[in-house]
């Protein structure tokens, strides 16, 4: 009986120990491949570089960007190179001069042909004149027109532009900051279940030693052998849970590496455990301060100036454009290479288009309020979500004190029934259901401090701390 006293107080000492940081998983204490630490820092790090979401959230900035440059092309003047060739199976211009036969079939001009051909073609001894040509030929050309006036949708095309890469370097941000939640998420998973393994653990080796004892005691006739069997039970279904434990973790291990963007190793071991949970009164945010630096808050900004930039495009297609140009041609056209110069300038006022874009722009303007309408409603939510952030992890730290002071309970419930048992005051089963009520007490104090963790990482996003 003294020697259960001490093994059932040695568990109630290794049950108040601070769980160490390593762990290894059931069935391989004689592994030869030595333990890889990774630290929770570490893999943040690692999901930043390696993770899908952020890597497409990186190249919608490049394409925004390359969107920037693309419309700042539009300040320039706008080039193009136009060429063309024929080839016609007649001329199209066929004149004859002796009898003034030409293509276009007019009685007065060949009237007037004709007067001319006899009063002064003996002169000019004009007998038998034609003249043929464009059956062929080669025209070509560059022109060079640079925008004066646009009604402002250039300027506001670039603005707009650019506001697309802000936002693209928003959206990253959150990427990012969700991907920092996921990643806490499954490495606190992890050591919550490590720590469930090593509880189980101690109980297995309790069992083990109390199976032995209770083996001897029923050979001697001090108990009866049902007390055995309460044991073997109890063997049996911790050892049960222990090969689910170890599965659950090599799963888990398994989604934090494909998160994280690394090979599974077995060999692969969480460096950091929760340690003393801080009071959540050191992160108490002004949540009304706090909501201006909200990643979502910004883009909802963004998202009413790219409205009225749409309006003032709108409104730029209704206005005035002007254009100064200049050009160079050349052509073939009368068996000739001959080239040419010109300058010119456009005036283009869609009159006509002034109704249609009327509607256009009102409809704009609805948009615009339906931008701002939105954001107050999203303002009003995002300051909903901090405070139901702000309750969510105040409940977590109280539950996990109530646990904390459970579990204390527990330990000092199995240290007295193991003492009522020394004595023969109490049967084996109660001591088993002691044991069972402070083991349950851990596992939930650990899966408490596992939620306050990660309730705490997401206040603190939602609160830009």
């Amino acid at each position: 009986m003294k020697r259960l006293l001490a093994i059932l107080s040695a568990l109630v000492i290794s049950f108040a120990l601070p769980a160490q940081n390593e762990f290894t998983t059931y069935g391989s204490e004689n592994a030869e491949t030595p333990a890889r630490y990774i630290s929770l820092d570490e893999c943040k790090q690692l999901a930043k570089e390696n993770n899908a979401k952020i890597k497409n959230a990186e190249l919608d900035i490049e394409a925004a960007e390359l969107t920037k440059k693309g419309a700042f092309t539009k300040y320039f003047p706008q080039v193009s190179i136009n060429g063309g060739a024929f080839k016609a199976t007649d001329p199209f211009l066929d004149m004859s001069l002796d009898n003034v036969d030409i293509d276009i079939q007019n009685v007065w001009a060949n009237n007037v042909f004709q007067t001319l051909y006899n009063v002064y073609g003996p002169y000019l001894n004009l007998s038998d004149i034609s003249v043929k040509g464009l059956d062929d030929g080669i025209v070509g050309g560059i022109m060079a027109v640079q925008p004066v006036f646009a009604g402002g949708r250039i300027i506001n095309g670039n603005k707009l532009a650019g506001l697309g890469v802000e936002a693209a370097k928003l959206q990253t941000e959150i990427a990012r900051d969700e991907t920092d939640l996921k990643t806490e998420e499954l490495y606190w998973t992890i050591v919550s279940l490590q720590d469930k393994w090593k509880i189980i653990k101690s109980v297995n080796q309790l069992l083990d030693t109390l199976y032995r004892d209770a083996t001897g005691a029923a050979e001697a006739g001090i108990i009866h052998k049902n007390d055995i069997l309460k044991v073997t039970l109890k063997q049996s279904e911790m050892k049960s849970m222990e090969l689910k434990l170890n599965n659950g973790i090599r799963l888990a291990k398994s989604a934090l590496c494909q998160h994280i963007g690394i090979t599974y190793d077995e060999s692969i071991s969480l460096s950091d455990t929760i340690g003393e949970i801080p009071n959540p009164a050191m992160f108490h945010a002004d949540h009304n301060e706090a909501i201006k630096n909200r990643i979502e808050y910004k883009l909802l900004d963004l998202s009413t100036d790219a409205e009225r930039l749409k309006k003032k495009m709108l409104v730029g297609e209704a206005l005035p454009q002007i254009a100064v140009g200049a050009g160079y041609t050349c052509n073939t056209l009368m068996d000739k290479f001959k080239t040419n110069g010109l300058v010119f300038a456009t005036l283009s006022i869609p009159i006509s288009g002034w109704w249609e874009k009327s509607y256009e722009i009102k409809k704009q303007e609805m948009n615009c309020q339906k931008a701002e309408n939105q954001r107050r409603d999203l303002d009003e939510q995002m300051l909903l979500q901090m405070q139901l952030a702000w309750n969510d992890l105040n409940e977590s730290y109280s539950q996990m004190l109530i646990t904390e002071q459970t579990a204390e309970t527990a330990s000092e419930n199995l240290k007295l029934t193991s003492d009522n048992y020394n004595a023969g005051m109490i049967s084996i089963s109660e001591v088993l259901e002691a044991q069972t009520l402070l083991q349950q007490a851990q596992v939930q104090l650990s899966e408490n401090k596992v939620d306050y963790m990660i309730k705490l990482t997401k206040y603190r996003q939602l609160t830009k701390q």
